[in-house]
């Protein structure tokens, strides 16, 4: 049984959580492993208040000038099922978040026309789900809908070719080199040597086949390619097929190349793709097909996580901060809702535990301050008054801000009452701490107040279609 994976030891004490706007997808414990090397910081995640129902397990980090969430996978998951839970609980509790880099291994799949090899890098700039559709008397008819990453991403690729090809730059393959000498363990990243593709008619056989041999033995059963100059990681752009099964029949695997134009397979990009703006980023560790070949898990991960960083290198945080963000009322509530139902996220002394409490719900007030009622007042200038998308969103805003106002004055009352209990001798940094801790909890209720009446300033242009909702609302109010 392999050893548990445990994150790296922190460096420093996180930044706001809101800063953290870029997700880091992997599904599988090497692609972790290889993604851990390339952060530049990690933080704590004290008083990490997740969203509701959020089960992921993350690690804060940086890259660079971007902060970056990884998640931790769990032993065993993958496929586009797992990975999108995995996007859309991440989401819940960073829902700042612009775009999603999901990076690990694929499958290559070499062709005439691109000579793709072990230890490659694939920008997915097409997601092909090439395994749904349906049989007709004509053959197999694709019904999944291809995917691309959003504007922005492609462009990014785009100056990313241009640095990679520039002279003036290190080739991806010697950042790659870079970072491993400087990973704890390695040598376990070093890049393997042997690369074997086989002809499509061989198959795999136990008692026959050399794929697991030191020196090829079968020659004649070998795909001639020419020699490369050095051992330089290519990067290559195209599609990317991904769909909820393994390939690993190098006929079909060609068969599926040539109808869909594929560079390499995977499971999970589709699943990601499906939740919000993602870009894949693979490292080829083998051909697809059914021949063994683990050796390059970890250095084709390494790759791709490299080749990511890259990636978030030639961006700027202006940049990343103009890409579209897209709120669902699923996301707002479970935001929301995780500020107060994961109370035993904080830490260290009493009245530090409050502070952590305190700063989480101010958290959840600027997002909504930020970010939901611009967003309101915009649909207000585009949808009808009577429009149910506008007044769900006004409803949840008039929700979310209530619950702030009840937690905030709960908090209120437990420092009043802490304060009380300190006895006639207290130790005075403690009595200063609760001091201070009430007069700030007493502007954050007079704040609220005010944040209450912009979000009633909000809603009076649809005063009246309000009056016929509080029929079904007992106890709607406009503040």
């Amino acid at each position: 049984m392999a050893s548990e994976i445990t994150p790296p030891p922190a460096l420093k004490r996180s930044p706001l959580h809101a800063n953290f706007t870029i997700g880091w997808i992997c599904v599988l414990q090497k692609e972790y492993r290889a993604a851990l090397a390339i952060l530049d910081e990690t933080y704590d995640k004290v008083a990490l208040a997740r969203g509701e129902g959020d089960r992921n397990h993350y690690v804060l980090g940086r890259v660079g000038e971007h902060y970056v969430v990884i998640n931790l996978p769990p032993s065993g998951w993958h496929g586009r099922v797992r990975a999108s839970t995995i996007a859309h609980d991440m989401r819940s509790s960073f829902p700042r978040m612009r775009f999603v880099l999901i990076v690990g291994i694929a499958g290559g799949a070499p062709s005439p026309k691109e000579d793709i090899r072990l230890g490659d890098v694939v920008l997915g700039t097409q997601v092909v789900p090439w395994n749904t559709g349906k049989w007709t008397q004509h053959g197999f008819q694709r019904t999944g809908l291809t995917r691309a990453p959003p504007r922005e991403l492609l462009e990014a690729i785009t100056f990313l070719d241009q640095r990679f090809w520039s002279p003036d730059e290190l080739l991806l393959s010697k950042s790659i080199e870079c970072i491993a000498s400087k990973a704890p363990n390695g040598a376990a990243f070093l890049r393997p040597t042997r690369d074997r593709l086989y002809k499509q008619g061989f198959a795999h056989t136990e008692s026959i086949c050399d794929c697991l041999q030191a020196e090829s033995g079968l020659p004649e059963q070998l795909s001639p390619r020419g020699r490369r100059d050095g051992d330089h990681v290519r990067v290559f752009q195209g599609a990317i097929g991904s769909d909820d099964v393994v390939m690993k029949d190098a006929q079909t695997r060609d068969a599926v190349t040539k109808r869909e134009n594929i560079l390499c397979f995977e499971m999970e990009a589709d699943g990601v793709m499906g939740i919000m703006p993602c870009l894949p980023v693979r490292g080829i560790s083998d051909y697809a097909d059914e021949h063994k070949n683990d050796d390059w898990h970890l250095y084709a991960a390494l790759a791709a996580a490299t080749c990511a960083r890259e990636l978030l290198l030639s961006l700027s945080p202006g940049v990343v901060a103009r890409f579209p963000l897209a709120l669902t009322g699923d996301l707002v509530d479970r935001y929301m809702k995780g500020a107060v139902s994961s109370p035993n996220v904080f830490t260290g002394s009493e009245t530090e535990k409050l502070r952590q409490a305190r700063d989480t719900l101010i958290g959840r007030r600027d997002f909504l301050r930020e970010l939901i009622i611009p967003d309101i007042r915009q649909k207000q200038r585009t949808l009808r008054e009577n429009s149910p998308e506008l007044r769900d969103e006004m409803l949840r805003l008039q929700d979310s801000q209530k619950i702030l106002k009840k937690h905030l004055q709960d908090l209120y009352d437990i420092i009043l009452d802490n304060h009380d209990d300190l006895g006639p001798n207290p130790d005075p940094a403690v009595r200063e701490e609760y001091r201070n801790l009430r007069a700030q909890l007493q502007k954050d209720l007079e704040a609220i107040e005010s944040f209450a009446s912009i979000a009633g300033g909000t809603l009076k242009s649809t005063g009246d279609m309000l009056k016929h909702l509080a029929e079904d609302h007992e106890t709607l109010e406009i503040e």
